[in-house]
């Protein structure tokens, strides 16, 4: 089964001593991204590119290792990767107190489609399996909510959305948490996802 979207290396990457004397946190993200996106994130010459092509939120929480903890303050930032017909792809960083600026990969579930007829995908859907876990740098189509502190992305596998996939994640103590994970691998003409994961 095609995916709609390309996988970029998970590496511990960090904010260099040399990225951090730039005195501004969108000049510190603009240039872990540009390291971090890789050829898959560069910039196409009149491609398009968004109004919020750079976005970011600053917000606290409180520490579960205790009440009598300080606030601990994080900024989160989605940068524009790239756009299809109808995908809008972004990357997320986040700017923690002690770790400093890092990119931010998000857990999801792999699965496995299985059709009627081997790999195509017009002859029905038989069975969905979750193999694994994996993460993810890229995000398709995602919101995040300020008031819910949660990330949304919905990923249309083709135009007509009867096949895609849509992932919550949720802030959690200082990182986001996969909460549901839904797939639809049914190219039926309808949209009929499969909840393929929930947080307990």
């Amino acid at each position: 089964m095609i995916r709609p979207w390309l996988w970029l290396p998970l590496a511990a990457l960090s904010l260099s001593p040399a990225l951090a004397q730039e005195s501004s946190l969108q000049k510190q993200a603009q240039k872990l991204h540009a390291l971090a996106g890789g050829e898959y994130c560069a910039p196409v010459e009149g491609g398009y590119v968004p109004d919020d092509a750079y976005s970011e939120w600053t917000f606290s929480y409180q520490p579960d290792w205790g009440d009598d903890a300080p606030e601990v303050e994080v900024t989160l930032i989605r940068i524009f990767c790239g756009a299809g017909a109808y995908n809008l792809q972004h990357a997320y960083y986040i700017q923690r107190q002690y770790e400093g600026l890092t990119p931010l990969p998000f857990a999801a579930p792999s699965v496995e489609a299985h059709y009627a007829e081997g790999d195509d995908i017009d002859s029905g859907l038989e069975s969905l399996a979750v193999t694994g876990m994996k993460a993810d740098l890229i995000l398709v189509n995602s919101e995040f909510d300020p008031e819910t502190r949660t990330i949304t992305a919905h990923a249309l596998w083709r135009g007509i959305g009867d096949a895609s996939s849509t992932g919550i994640w949720q802030f959690k103590d200082g990182d986001f948490v996969l909460v549901r994970y839904e797939v639809d691998a049914s190219y039926d003409g309808e949209v009929n996802p499969e909840l393929v994961y929930e947080a307990p």
